[in-house]
């Protein structure tokens, strides 16, 4: 059997990760000198609420290679073969903790253990539809290299936007890439940002929390460049997931327009998890979207 792996950056809910037979590695948080699991001994909703009160600006931290090695090891002993996909290297030290994991694996056990690394593109729900895609590979009977390439086909489909009460957090967790031309007029707009090439890019400037919500609606039906700098392939059905920080009346705002405005696939509303609010803040929304 082929197991999926991934890390808490998904933010796929249990109960998702249940039905699709899912393996996490939680990510860690630290609030001064506590360290935290992220999903496992802090939920988000729990984060955004020591975001919004704790003196001290929490920061996070890759797993260490022997976390991956007590997910995968039960599942190699079990006689399964893992694809394991995690946040991009270009945002995280995720993945690159992941190959090390590996290698000690490997020379642990003298031989290379049947595990297919995935470096996503994609952070929350744009890994979160890959991982979910490669679950359904897994059932379609596919094999590790064919499952890798599934999912990262929807690399060319798939679209992360947010909208930001503020880029005070990107700014301090080093995260603002580009976004950084927008620190200057912040003070009076909301900023929308997207997830290209693997990075946090500037989208738009929107007059008010309210414009940017019907913005982040508008751009589902015309999806901004992403990747090579093209808009991403697709007309069919949607399959949409809607993200927030402690913004539940908003996530819902936009889950009922995206329901009454399109043709959907498949629809989730997902917690955004302590290490991508870390730096979007609280009240960050967003959302991560593919067609067929």
């Amino acid at each position: 059997m082929i197991r999926i792996v991934t890390d808490s950056g998904t933010n796929l809910s249990p109960e998702l990760r249940a039905q699709y037979n899912i393996a996490m590695v939680p990510l860690l948080v630290i609030f001064g000198n506590k360290t935290y699991r992220d999903e496992v001994d802090l939920t988000g909703e729990q984060f955004i609420e020591k975001l919004r009160h704790e003196k001290t600006h929490p920061t996070t931290s890759t797993p260490p290679p022997a976390d991956f090695a007590a997910v995968w090891g039960p599942l190699l002993d079990a006689g399964d073969e893992i694809v394991s996909l995690h946040l991009p290297s270009n945002l995280s030290a995720t993945f690159s903790s992941a190959v090390n994991a590996k290698a000690q694996l490997d020379a642990e056990r003298g031989h290379e253990v049947p595990i297919t690394l995935v470096d996503s593109k994609w952070v929350s729900m744009g890994m979160g539809f890959q991982v979910i895609e490669g679950a359904r590979a897994v059932r379609a009977g596919q094999t590790r290299e064919q499952i890798a390439a599934t999912m990262t086909a929807l690399d060319s489909r798939l679209t992360i936007i947010f909208l930001l009460d503020t880029l005070e957090f990107l700014r301090r967790g080093g995260r603002i890439g580009k976004a950084q031309a927008f620190l200057g007029t912040m003070f009076h707009i909301k900023p929308l940002l997207q997830i290209a090439n693997a990075r946090v890019e500037p989208l738009e400037r929107a007059r008010s929390r309210k414009a940017g919500l019907k913005r982040l609606i508008e751009l589902i039906a015309e999806p901004p460049p992403t990747g090579e700098g093209t808009p991403p392939i697709g007309s069919g059905a949607l399959h949409a997931a809607v993200l927030h920080a402690g913004a539940p009346d908003d996530a819902q705002y936009l889950e009922n327009e995206i329901r009454a405005r399109f043709n959907l696939a498949e629809f989730y509303t997902s917690q955004i998890g302590p290490v991508i609010a870390v730096h979007g803040g609280p009240g960050i929304v967003g959302i991560a979207f593919y067609r067929e």
